[in-house]
């Protein structure tokens, strides 16, 4: 195999790597793109460092040419720029991190272009060919690309964790009499989210010492999801509900009883469903001995 890194840009990246990262704070500060507040230098260089040393290092890797290749040939280590490469990875993550990093914060996408598009604008005016110039902008691009998603995302994933947070702050978990405890399950919860409800009746079932406990499902909107019933699973199958705790279902939609059925059958713990929350009630006081006289 032969091999060839006649143009040093590894090298110049590494070398003048404080130089770049301080111009493009500068070309940041003075992008029209960006909102207008101040500007934290020293975090932005901290953001911008990890990238210009990770593509350093990728560029100074030498590039290889096929054992065919002869004479050996002049070639630019800017041909590793190849967008998910492997060459690329850490320079790719490195970018991801910013974009997540800033996610958090209340930084603006126009934020993060003005950045990379900063990063952009000092990479191409590296004193390189032109050739490579070009493709060290290019390659910025992408980089920038790689943030917005990982930007995306982490905004996506937050504001998915404040709607769970809100939603189980939300539903109430309650004793609907001293011995008859009640959670009322709402939305569409993912199975974390049934799984902490469901925690947080279990906790009530053994303080009080429940014989019977409400399970109201009139508010779920798709009540037969696999997560909803692997967290119903693992709540019917706790030693202190399986066999010992009468599960009265309320307002479950007819079409989701077959299969929370079949799921306490296999289990052995006796599940009945009720239309109504009143029938509920008055079937699960009957477990703890009470009897509902109606006026």
């Amino acid at each position: 195999m032969a091999a060839s890194t006649t143009t040093p840009i590894g090298e110049l990246l590494r070398g003048t790597q404080g130089e770049l990262v301080s111009r493009a704070v500068e070309a940041f500060r003075a992008s029209p793109l960006r909102m207008p507040s101040p500007v934290d230098a020293p975090g932005a260089a901290r953001l911008l460092a990890p990238i210009l040393e990770a593509l350093g290092d990728a560029l100074s890797a030498p590039v290889k040419l096929p054992d065919r290749a002869a004479p050996p040939l002049e070639v630019s280590p800017v041909l590793v720029l190849v967008p998910g490469s492997t060459a690329c990875r850490e320079v790719e993550k490195a970018a991801a991190l910013v974009g997540a990093i800033l996610a958090a914060e209340s930084t603006t996408g126009f934020d993060l272009a003005a950045l990379f598009f900063s990063l952009r604008t000092v990479l191409g005016e590296l004193p390189v060919a032109a050739e490579d110039q070009e493709a060290l902008a290019g390659f910025a691009e992408w980089l920038a690309v790689v943030a917005f998603d990982a930007f995306a995302a982490a905004r996506a994933q937050a504001e998915r964790e404040k709607a769970r947070e809100q939603l189980e702050e939300g539903t109430p978990v309650v004793l609907v009499t001293p011995e008859l405890p009640a959670a009322f399950l709402i939305g569409r919860p993912d199975g974390v989210l049934v799984d902490s409800v469901l925690s947080r009746l279990l906790l009530m079932v053994v303080r009080v010492g429940a014989r019977a406990v409400l399970l109201h499902a009139g508010g779920l909107t798709d009540p037969d999801r696999p997560e909803v019933i692997a967290a119903l699973s693992r709540f019917l199958r706790h030693r202190k509900v399986a066999g010992a705790v009468h599960v009265i279902s309320v307002g479950l939609l007819p079409e989701a009883e077959p299969s929370w059925r079949a799921l306490a059958d296999d289990i052995g713990t006796r599940l009945t469903f009720e239309s109504h929350f009143d029938g509920a009630v008055e079937r699960g006081l009957g477990e703890s001995g009470y009897r509902l006289v109606r006026s």
